[in-house]
């Protein structure tokens, strides 16, 4: 675990530095990706199953279709205890849903405003998992693969 924590730090430190000091937004995005989900989420997206980490590779954009979902994905718990501001935390979650979303990004998709992200983020659901597995029943229900 500690061998982990130093590989991802060390490149977080790398996509710092090469990013430059005006670095995108895009940029700052993958940086804050790897610094604060990526241990969880693992740097491909596809979580750890056995730790209840459910992936987001090719489903995170089904969130998007309901409006308890698109606010769910500012209220995990990383995202929450992360320290970031909310231009950077609808920023990260800007960058996870184009990285990863593939075929399940809405054609109509907005991206999460900095507004948004702090309104969603004043709502805290008391259980993460029981939120989740309730948005993804209602995405099941209505015939989206998730897992």
């Amino acid at each position: 675990m500690r061998a982990a924590r130093i590989l991802i730090a060390s490149l977080g430190l790398h996509l710092a530095a090469t990013a430059g000091a005006a670095g995108t937004f895009e940029e700052q995005g993958h940086l804050d990706y790897v610094l604060h989900c990526s241990g969880c989420h693992k740097p491909d997206g596809y979580g750890v199953a056995s730790g209840g980490i459910p992936p987001i590779t090719g489903q995170v954009g089904y969130f998007l279709t309901l409006p308890e979902g698109r606010a769910f994905l500012m209220q995990v718990s990383g995202l929450l205890t992360a320290g970031l501001s909310d231009e950077r935390a609808a920023g990260v979650t800007n960058w996870m849903i184009r990285r990863y979303a593939g075929p399940s990004l809405p054609k109509d998709f907005l991206p999460i405003t900095a507004e948004e992200a702090r309104r969603y983020r004043l709502e805290r659901p008391a259980d993460v998992s029981a939120a989740r597995n309730a948005i993804a029943a209602k995405l099941m229900a209505a015939g989206y693969p998730i897992r």
